[in-house]
């Protein structure tokens, strides 16, 4: 029901609006080699893993639209429906549950796609991992 609720709400929001409204659709295919590692480097040399990210450049995440509209993005699924990011996976290994999230971050024009386990081996993951569609839904007021 939650993952209903925002384009739901973004939808009453687009038919209500006086002011002319823009929407932009992108989509991203994102391949195992390019994923980069975000590291936290300990003194003793030591380091640790803690996700993966793909930036891209969206020209349409404008400043404007990140103070007055919104930006959705979602996993295009082999099952061919969307899922809305954050969007959680759960796995069991040899009886060890662990969960897989992919999330995503903006700034003005650019999305960067984020990928962690919630045991901190997504460097185990990502090794497994394939390639991957999204979609981006930017709404301009």
């Amino acid at each position: 029901m939650k993952k209903l609720l925002l384009p739901i709400l973004a939808m009453v929001v687009l038919m209500t609006g006086c002011q002319k409204s823009h929407v932009f659709t992108t989509y991203y295919t994102v391949t195992p080699d390019q994923w980069e590692k975000s590291i936290t480097t300990y003194d003793d040399g030591t380091y640790v893993i803690n996700y993966y990210y793909s930036a891209w450049k969206n020209a349409d995440i404008t400043k404007s639209v990140i103070d007055n509209g919104f930006v959705l993005a979602y996993l295009c699924t082999e099952q061919g429906y969307d899922e809305l990011l954050p969007y959680t996976t759960y796995f069991s290994d040899n009886g060890n549950l662990y969960q897989e999230r992919l999330e995503y971050d903006i700034r003005p024009g650019e999305i960067d796609f984020i990928i962690k386990d919630n045991d901190f081996h997504t460097d185990q993951s990502i090794a497994t991992i394939g390639t991957m569609q999204f979609k981006v839904v930017v709404y301009e007021d």
